[in-house]
């Protein structure tokens, strides 16, 4: 038996969830096909439980707050493991049925199986049983993701060795771990058993953590890393590991040897598209294994579509905007086809540091003069009543005083830059950033502050000439 819709989907994750939702908004008849859980990596191993570890150990151990008040309120290390896990499950559990429940309300078929191609338009599916469905589509849009890369030198047999997926399942607290990745999850759990007081050292090749962030506010989070204990090696590699009693040796590209009883591999994700059969459709593939696309997310097939981390690993936002964007370059729509240029990235430690447009470094690539405004978030009137720290910075064009780039570390830096990311949408100048009135108490308020401090480098006479306002009539 053959269904037949407009569009089937293959992966539900953030892209394939996306695409799904919006197709079928737009009344086309969709079925979406996924082997593994709904929700992608965001509901089981990456976004919601990562997140749901940090506000849970912020919530029980009172994460520094004793160096405020005086006094501790916190729950012992060796007793929080347990609710923390627990708790992350029954997130990702709401969080699953959550996008069921819009599949759902949106009319979009659910498959469970793993599909194949036979051809551009059909889509075999088997179910864990070997039931067979075959699925044509009008359309179809390939969102399979993508999963933590496993290196055959990285001993993932060992029962205290983990990839990204499975540290989800340790068993317990660890002596000591070593994280090897000092992107986004790496920075992630490193904080979060930072919190269940756990040693930890993080290994990066890069020459600095999570090497996506402006060098200072990077170069901010390594000092308060390293002021809580934590080891970070950057500018090196893991060699090799293997058990060593109840320990293990871990060799360092530099040849340092390191002992910790836990390892967390984080270092990247790979994609894996053979089980697709890709080639029954003629869809063209990099040398990295990744589907390629055009501007409108078309592959080499005409009638087949991909997007998401199965074009290349991306932030789930961005994956978002792609299942999006596959919807409409696969029925020909102008609706809402374009991709955000100016995402804003944040990492979830503790604290958070998120970007939004250009960094210092960009500007020098680019030989773009600009100036700089900086806040201390911890002198506001809102850092000080939490006793919070922080940095807020912008970065603004010299010639015109246009803002080009915010950057934050903070507690609630994830919400802060989306300020500022707006700004930037809005083409907006310092003059914009300062006539705002923000409430206070509030961080919001560092923009002011970060704008007049600012307004101290620029030149008076680069000010005078930007005939300010410059669009204040607009609100």
């Amino acid at each position: 038996m053959t269904s037949h819709y407009d569009l089937v989907v293959v992966g539900a994750g953030p892209a394939g969830e996306s695409a799904a939702q919006m197709a079928a908004n737009l009344r086309y008849s969709v079925a979406l096909v996924e082997r593994d859980t709904v929700g992608g990596a965001v509901v089981t191993s990456g976004g919601a439980p990562t997140k749901t570890f940090r506000e849970a150990a912020l919530y029980l151990n009172g994460f520094e707050k004793e160096a405020i008040y005086g006094i501790s309120l916190a729950a012992p290390p060796e007793v929080l493991f347990r609710p923390l896990t627990t708790r992350a499950h029954e997130v990702s559990a709401a969080m699953q049925q959550a996008t069921l429940d819009r599949l759902q309300t949106f009319g979009v078929h659910l498959v469970a199986g793993s599909a194949r191609l036979e051809d551009g338009h059909t889509v075999l599916v088997r179910s864990t049983t070997g039931e067979e469905t075959r699925l044509h589509g009008e359309r179809i849009i390939l969102a399979t993701g993508s999963r933590p890369l496993r290196p055959a030198s990285v001993p993932f047999d060992d029962p205290w060795v983990f990839d990204t997926e499975e540290i989800m399942e340790i068993s317990g607290r660890p002596r000591h771990i070593l994280i090897v990745g000092g992107g986004p999850v790496g920075v992630e759990y490193a904080t979060i058993f930072q919190a269940l007081g756990v040693p930890v050292t993080i290994v990066d090749t890069a020459p600095q953590l999570v090497a996506m962030m402006d060098e200072e506010i990077s170069a901010r989070l390594e000092q308060v890393f390293r002021r809580r204990g934590t080891e970070v090696i950057t500018g090196t590699g893991m060699a090799s590991t293997q058990r060593d009693g109840d320990q293990l040796r871990t060799i360092l590209t530099d040849g340092r040897e390191l002992r910790p009883d836990a390892l967390l591999f984080a270092a990247g994700r790979s994609v894996d598209v053979t089980a697709l059969s890709l080639d029954t459709a003629g869809i063209e593939i990099d040398e990295r294994g990744r589907v390629v696309i055009g501007e409108r997310g078309q592959t080499s097939c005409p009638s087949v579509f991909a997007a998401g981390d199965v074009t290349g690993p991306a932030l789930a936002s961005i994956a978002t905007d792609q299942g999006r964007q596959a919807v409409c370059g696969a029925f020909d729509l102008n609706f809402s086809v374009h991709v955000d240029r100016l995402p804003a990235s944040a990492v979830y430690g503790m604290p958070e540091v998120a970007r939004a447009g250009m960094s210092e470094q960009d500007c020098k690539s680019a030989a773009i003069a600009y100036e700089i405004g900086r806040c201390e978030l911890g002198s506001t009137p809102r850092g000080l009543i939490a006793g919070e720290e922080g940095l807020l910075k912008l970065v603004f064009r010299r010639e015109d005083g246009a803002l080009l780039g915010v950057h934050v570390i903070s507690q609630i830096a994830s919400e802060l830059v989306g300020t500022g990311q707006a700004m930037i949408h809005g083409s907006a100048t310092i003059e914009d950033v300062l006539r705002m009135a923000y409430s206070t108490p509030t961080y919001t308020y560092g923009y002011k502050l970060a704008g007049l401090d600012a307004m101290l480098r620029f030149d008076p006479d680069v000010l005078r000439s930007m005939r300010l306002p410059s669009e204040a009539d607009r609100v």
